[in-house]
């Protein structure tokens, strides 16, 4: 039986960085936390599946995400239907802001949770400490006990 070949395409590590990340349901979870807008064609979890492809293929400008893409092969195994003129600068630069929006760590958050119950990670404890302190100026002994966020909760302020 012969085989010939059309198209040939460096995936290089893709498909099982692709891999990983279906395993993980990573498009499903981010597009349950930021449901997909009907006139999009790119989903928000498809879409940061394309810019974790990107980055980690050394490509950081979004610009270049569909042309990288294409030229490896891999548009139409991101989302059926799918054409580099769906990944689109704007297009990923909204799904970043929208990422933003929804609280990066919640994201963050969820995402590992996944993680641990798909590789049956055994957890004891769980602990996620995202606080980030800034100290300026004088300040008293029970300020630096109590943290930023502590402070800013008693002063009424939002974190």
């Amino acid at each position: 039986m012969a085989v010939s070949v059309q198209h040939m395409h460096p995936v290089a590590h893709w498909p099982l960085v692709l891999g990983v990340l279906r395993r993980l349901e990573v498009a499903t979870v981010i597009d349950h936390l930021l449901p997909p807008h009907p006139a999009h064609v790119l989903s928000t979890g498809r879409g940061v599946e394309a810019l974790v492809l990107a980055i980690l293929d050394g490509d950081h400008a979004l610009y270049k995400v569909g042309q990288r893409l294409e030229e490896r092969g891999m548009v139409s195994l991101l989302q059926p239907g799918l054409t580099r003129s769906s990944l689109h600068d704007y297009r990923l630069g909204h799904i970043l802001d929208a990422l933003f929006a929804a609280n990066l760590n919640r994201v963050f958050g969820a995402i590992a949770l996944k993680a641990l119950a798909v590789y049956a990670i055994p957890t004891p404890w769980l602990h996620q400490d995202t606080t980030t302190m800034a100290l300026y100026g004088a300040y008293g002994h029970w300020f630096s006990v109590m943290g930023m966020a502590k402070y800013r909760r008693l002063a009424g302020k939002p974190s």
